[in-house]
């Protein structure tokens, strides 16, 4: 009889002990999933429309074995394309051939008589500078002088940073304007012959 009561007690000292009462089961022994960080959301990144009646510039430098160029592609707010261009510029460093794309892109806005436009950019350093958020480097300080100036002759301006997977269509046509090898711009008011993706 002793020995079945013994049993009985270590029966519930062992249930006790073993409970899932948070005091004791986050000591001795947490959640395999406790200490670990929710699942973080993925991002899709992509072009958007700008808002209706506004006109959004996207520009893009690139870099090749040919030498540097500059590109920009101008969208409606539907997403249709009214107008592409790029040029070649030799040796220039990249930061140039970024701010010649956004200047290019405003002025050819301007000229088909839009004065409503939102300018995106993958270079950082370019969009703060044109924001004045940065002290613009020397190479581009003409540049940006420029394109401020432009600026004044429209009635809304915007300029935001996108990431390059929202910039393809004009990262294609910078990288489309090094093989065109003219340093004059060339404009497309339809997409190039070649697989050209708007968005």
């Amino acid at each position: 009889m002793g020995t079945l009561l013994r049993a009985k007690r270590s029966w519930a000292e062992w249930k006790l002990r073993t409970s899932t009462s948070p005091s004791l089961s986050s000591r001795s022994s947490p959640h395999p999933l406790q200490n670990h960080h929710p699942p973080k959301t993925i991002q899709y990144i992509r072009w958007r429309t700008p808002a209706r009646g506004t006109v959004k510039i996207n520009c893009d430098g690139a870099k090749s074995p040919n030498g540097a160029s500059a590109g920009f592609v101008i969208r409606s707010w539907t997403g249709g394309l009214l107008l592409a261009g790029g040029r070649f510029l030799e040796q220039a460093p990249i930061l140039v051939a970024e701010a010649t794309a956004v200047r290019d892109g405003i002025i050819a806005a301007l000229d088909a008589g839009f004065r409503s436009i939102e300018v995106e950019g993958d270079n950082q350093i370019v969009i703060r500078a044109i924001q004045g958020r940065i002290e613009p480097p020397w190479r581009i300080a003409s540049l940006i002088e420029d394109i401020r100036n432009l600026s004044r002759r429209c009635e809304v301006i915007l300029f935001n940073h996108t990431y390059r997977e929202g910039n393809r269509a004009a990262d294609w046509i910078a990288k489309y304007g090094s093989s065109i090898r003219s340093t004059s711009l060339t404009f497309f008011h339809h997409p190039p012959p070649e697989s050209f993706n708007v968005y």
